[in-house]
């Protein structure tokens, strides 16, 4: 009897320890947009009101700046960084606790080609991918290397090297995107020739290329499984294409494949309740599509009359798409319609370039003055707060749990509940 009571206790406290192992893991936020790619923790319950001395867990000044959004995994925050000092540029991948904050390594590898950057940005623009024995940082020349979490430096992989400096206009945007057999890094820009690309885990050589048409795009491309099967959508070059996860072949394509811009885009696409929310190209409308299985292409469902944001991807949230215009106008429409619900000014007007992420009923929306809009989720509109940190907020936050990890141009923040001053 005795046995059989320990035994049993011994299964609880296994269902607990798994509980708590999965809880864990579900507060990772380790890549571009979280662990969806969506901007979405709905289970996640961040404060909704902050300043630069009130619900700050920790706050640390990082070297140099840059544009990228922090990742999560386990008790680690990773973040790149850009420094000049006497004219030389250092790109750098730095490691934090996340609990306090504190520094645990950095490293630059070098930095490659000196690619040109818009002002608002630099070549610290691109967020890492983490895994559980990896971390992926690349940056806006085109170079990616891989990490151990314990900041070992297992390979680089420069583009430029291998296909010439096509010198971009405004640097190469594009997040790491982990997939089953590789590492995608699409290599799109203006000149050609244009490839979707996967990288080998291993050693970073080129695992496998398609050749596509000629366009840049800064877009980082989303990995959808639906209907028992699993794709890479890539957006840009004024369309909406699909290629098989595991075999890399193309399957379909949606939208006409010409149009302004040479088909540039900056805005990620989201996918939710069976649909994708996209653009084609910057400015372009809103288009939500239908995905079907079979490599069938997807159905339109709806377009929206005005046209979306130049940068801020949107977020789809229980049943709403949540649109972030440049000018910090924030609109959200009925997923299922497209029918606009409400389009509202959010602050002094100013700039938005981060993202938006949704979580516990709430959504966050930041602009370039340092200001972050709390909205409560929903067909109406509804302010719940106005927060300052007091400098430029371009990247996106990871929501883990109970907390927001957020950067600014020169800091990273631990916004969370705390009757503790911040250090």
């Amino acid at each position: 009897m005795l046995y059989i009571r320990t035994v049993a206790r011994l299964f609880r406290l296994s269902l607990i320890l798994a509980s708590v192992a999965l809880a864990a893991r579900n507060a990772d936020w380790p890549r571009w947009r979280g662990p969806a790619a969506d901007g979405v923790a709905d289970r996640a319950n961040p404060p909704f009101q902050w300043s630069q001395t009130e619900n700050i867990r920790w706050s640390v000044q990082l070297p140099g700046w840059g544009t990228s959004s922090p990742v999560v995994h386990g008790d680690r925050v990773f973040v790149t960084s850009q420094v000049e000092q006497d004219g030389k540029k250092s790109l750098l991948t730095l490691c934090f606790r996340r609990d306090s904050g504190k520094e645990l390594w950095r490293h630059d590898f070098g930095l490659g080609v000196n690619q040109r950057a818009h002002q608002k940005s630099n070549l610290a623009v691109n967020t890492p991918a983490v895994t559980d024995d990896a971390v992926y940082s690349a940056f806006g020349n085109s170079d990616i290397a891989r990490y151990t979490h314990d900041g070992k430096l297992v390979w680089v992989k420069r583009y430029m090297e291998m296909f010439g400096d096509p010198k971009m206009a405004w640097g190469y945007g594009v997040s790491p995107l982990v997939l089953r057999d590789s590492i995608l890094l699409p290599w799109d820009h203006h000149k050609g020739p244009c490839y979707m690309m996967g990288l080998d885990k291993r050693t970073g050589e080129v695992a496998w290329k398609k050749e596509r048409p000629i366009g840049t795009a800064h877009a980082t491309p989303l990995l959808v499984e639906h209907h028992g099967q699993s794709d890479i959508l890539a957006v840009g070059k004024n369309r909406l294409t699909a290629f098989d996860a595991a075999t890399h072949e193309e399957r379909w394509q949606y939208g006409e494949g010409s149009g302004p811009f040479n088909g540039e885009i900056i805005v990620s696409p989201v996918y939710g309740d069976g649909m994708v929310f996209t653009q084609l190209w910057r400015q372009s409308p809103i288009h939500a599509v239908k995905l079907r299985g079979n490599g069938q292409p997807p159905e339109q469902v709806w377009v929206s009359e005005k046209p979306g944001p130049q940068e801020p991807s949107p977020v789809y949230y229980r049943g709403v798409l949540y649109a972030l215009m440049d000018n910090c106008v924030m609109a959200a429409f009925e997923g299922k319609s497209g029918r606009e619900l409400y389009r509202e000014r959010l602050g002094a007007g100013g700039g938005c370039n981060s993202s938006p992420v949704a979580a516990g009923g709430r959504i966050y929306l930041s602009n370039n003055d340092g200001e972050t809009f709390v909205v409560k989720a929903g067909p109406r509109f509804e302010l719940l707060a106005t927060n300052r940190l007091g400098e430029r907020i371009t990247a996106s936050p990871a929501v883990v749990g109970d907390a927001l990890i957020y950067r600014t141009d020169s800091r990273l923040y631990c916004v969370g509940l705390t009757t503790r001053r911040p250090r």
